[in-house]
């Protein structure tokens, strides 16, 4: 066989070489970094333990100190597991006043800002005791999620559109 003729088979057997190939291969899936259950299952919890008054569960198992709090015209900074108990008891006692029941999801999205960090923007509305609607039936907060050592995510940073109150 003379090299033309050995080059021109090879060259006709090239597609069907990479067509094996290919076919072989094991897909590759490049995954976005932040899993959407354990974002979803995270501020699920966080509304049950908000409905409940549950401060020690937000604080032990949602917030991460520093929290910061930005309001359209000042901001919190709650630096330790103490500050967001108080901030959180007072709150509660605040809303058991106003006859306050319970929370639920509307809506939410989520933006991934880098490998650890998240923004999640939350629609939610809250209920009286009675079952009715508590001020506003469409209540916004955006918060900044982050990935502790342990891979969990926890809230860094709030930024409430209606009052907390």
């Amino acid at each position: 066989m003379t090299l033309t003729k050995h080059f021109f088979f090879s060259v006709l057997n090239l597609p069907l070489i990479l067509l094996i190939f290919i076919a072989s291969c094991k897909q590759i899936v490049f995954s976005n970094p932040h899993s959407e259950q354990k974002v979803e299952a995270l501020m699920n919890d966080y509304v049950e333990a908000w409905s409940n008054g549950d401060v020690n569960k937000i604080v032990e198992e949602i917030y991460e100190p520093p929290l910061t709090i930005r309001y359209q015209d000042s901001v919190i900074v709650l630096g330790d597991e103490g500050r967001l108990k108080k901030f959180l008891t007072q709150t509660f006692e605040n809303l058991e006043k106003s006859n306050y029941g319970y929370s639920i999801i509307n809506d939410w999205e989520s933006k991934t800002i880098d490998k650890d960090i998240l923004s999640f923007k939350m629609n939610y509305t809250r209920f009286l005791k009675d079952g009715s609607i508590m001020g506003d039936a469409d209540r916004q907060t955006s918060y900044l999620l982050k990935k502790n050592i342990d891979g969990e995510y926890r809230i860094k940073s709030l930024i409430p559109v209606t009052p907390i109150e």
